[in-house]
């Protein structure tokens, strides 16, 4: 007992340390959704408003979209603690992730009985590539996953204490706070839950059901509207396969090329189009390609070359699959398999959800656990004894050597490959013109490479009460100043880009400090922190971790 405790300990440090060494040095760079989730949180800390003046938003209004608000609360206090900046901002999520290694520790040892399963599910999920880049980083989905995590666990154990159903029911309704998977995620997790342990339930006082079912409906009332009717519902309409204009306009052309008859109308038809990208985003999850061998395409969600677990887990799921279809009780065999089952339909209802990480997420815990039913079970059919001892060596070595392969990519070569994913440039920028603003009437900061006003309210730490005073609109205003369009704060930082490309060295003033982008507004490869222009003063060149220019802050001679 004591050595199994030990062991779970040593994981969670495991855990600890794959979270939280150099969390502000890789990923290399806050991107936009971090530093939204930190300026959010830093108004909700100063003024108990987000920063379009709602006040405590059950629905969070960002510059780009509406957004779940959950993450922006939780990571309020971590911002005032520790200050804006890359622990204040993804902190909250490294934690939620450790806290969930543990929680899938105590989830499976509830469910089997037997620590040495349980633990080494949280060994696998401590180790697991996908968990490590989603809890490194300001993403809802550690949050999301901890969640579930816990109210299933506090349901399992309200069957002997039933007055714990009610923090479950919490827990469950909070899920709905946190990113849009859980929209769809959730009544399934409930209906399979209460499918498999409906005896359990029927056993429960029925005045404590009746209290957590109220507590449920109470805390999902602020939301409810937003996911059924309000913005939830009309972000879900954009990345929604029902609503996608181009599987509409490819069923007419193809109805068209063959005369529009009526057995081109059964052949060619939506609820076709649809099931057939429902039924290939569905299978797409449990791809090879996606899983072992190289992950989401989008680089801040995976880190290439590699997959989302380890090679060393396909056989070991193969072989903890047919583990719970023929040894283990019904239960865990329905539980288990049906959240594997279920995981991917979220993201199966979306047109562009093939192999999407961040949707897929949920995916996690299934994986881990029967993945570490397959090791068990290979220990212990194996025989004789210098056979298992050989072959649980061959798999520790292959997990091993897949871990020391992703450890060096990811620590040693991820963050300077994917610096254009991470906004990478932008603090260093921000942060110099902070540190010399005194010295300038304006400053201007060009707007094509990413929106700036974000990066500028964060690094600045600009006061939310006064960006809720002063700012007016992002809309763009032709010729604010001359031979620029944008908008402004204080008639003072003024965001956009040039009227007229190229007509940079007439518009830099000796009274004005600007963000140029090498990419529009300078082009090519000629490096103005080497060959500067005639009339331009560069004081500084912003580079990319290859010493290839990104900005230069400028002004006039």
């Amino acid at each position: 007992m004591r050595k199994m405790h030990l062991l779970v300990v040593m994981v969670l440090f495991l855990a600890a340390f794959l979270r939280i060494w150099r969390l502000d040095l890789v990923p290399p760079e806050l991107f936009g959704d971090e530093l939204d989730v930190g300026y959010q949180a830093y108004s909700l800390l100063k003024t108990g408003h987000d920063y379009y003046g709602q006040f405590l938003p059950a629905y969070i209004h960002s510059f780009s979209e509406w957004r779940a608000p959950l993450v922006m609360y939780v990571t309020a206090p971590f911002i005032g603690i520790f200050g804006l900046n890359e622990w204040g901002v993804r902190l909250p999520s490294a934690f939620l992730g450790i806290l969930s290694v543990y929680l899938l520790y105590l989830l499976t040892k509830r469910l089997f009985k037997d620590e040495l399963i349980a633990a080494l599910s949280a060994f696998f999920l401590a180790a697991s590539p996908w968990h490590i880049q989603y809890s490194r980083a300001a993403f809802e989905l550690s949050l999301l996953l901890f969640l579930f995590l816990a109210a299933i666990y506090f349901t399992l154990i309200s069957f002997k204490n039933n007055w714990l159903l009610l923090p479950a029911a919490a827990l469950f309704s909070l899920t709905l706070y946190t990113y849009s998977t859980a929209n769809v995620l959730l009544p399934l997790i409930l209906a399979l839950m209460i499918f498999i342990f409906r005896n359990e339930f029927l056993n429960m006082e029925k005045k404590k059901i009746l209290l957590a079912f109220f507590i449920f409906l109470v805390m999902i009332m602020p939301i409810a509207r937003e996911v059924i009717f309000g913005h939830a519902a009309e972000r879900f309409s954009q990345f929604s396969v029902f609503g996608h204009q181009e599987y509409i306009g490819q069923i007419n052309l193809e109805r068209a090329a063959a005369g529009n008859t009526l057995v081109e109308k059964i052949f060619h038809n939506k609820p076709l189009a649809w099931a057939r990208v429902i039924g290939l985003n569905y299978l797409s999850a449990f791809s090879p390609l996606f899983l072992f061998e190289r992950g989401d395409v989008t680089f801040r969600r995976s880190i290439h070359e590699m997959g989302e677990i380890f090679w060393v887990q396909l056989p070991l799921l193969i072989i903890g699959i047919f583990y719970l279809l023929t040894r283990a009780e019904k239960q865990m065999k329905n539980f288990w398999l049906g959240w594997l089952l279920i995981a991917p339909i979220p993201t199966s209802l979306t047109w562009d959800g093939a192999n999407h990480a961040s949707r897929l997420f949920l995916l996690l815990p299934p994986l881990m656990v029967i993945s570490s039913l397959g090791l068990i079970y290979v220990y212990r059919i194996l025989r004789p004894a210098r056979l298992r001892v050989m072959g649980i060596a061959f798999i520790s070595l292959w997990f091993f050597a897949g871990f020391i392969i992703y450890s060096h990519r990811y620590w040693v070569h991820y963050a300077a490959e994917s610096w254009r994913w991470w906004q990478f440039g932008y603090k260093e920028a921000m942060r110099f013109m902070k540190n010399n603003e005194k010295e300038y009437r304006t400053l201007v900061f060009n707007n094509s490479y990413e929106p700036s006003l974000p990066r500028f309210l964060f690094w600045w730490q600009y006061p939310p009460d006064k960006f809720l005073k002063e700012f007016k609109s992002d809309k763009i205003e032709k010729d604010i100043l001359a031979g620029f369009n944008g908008f402004s704060l204080e008639n003072r930082y003024y965001f956009g880009t040039l009227s007229q490309t190229g007509e940079i060295a007439s518009f830099i003033k000796p009274d004005l400090l600007y963000l140029v982008s090498q990419k529009d507004e300078v082009g090519g490869d000629w490096d103005w922190g080497v060959n500067p222009p005639a009339k331009i003063k560069v004081l500084k060149a912003i580079r990319n971790p290859y010493g290839q220019p990104i900005f230069y802050i400028v002004t006039g001679k």
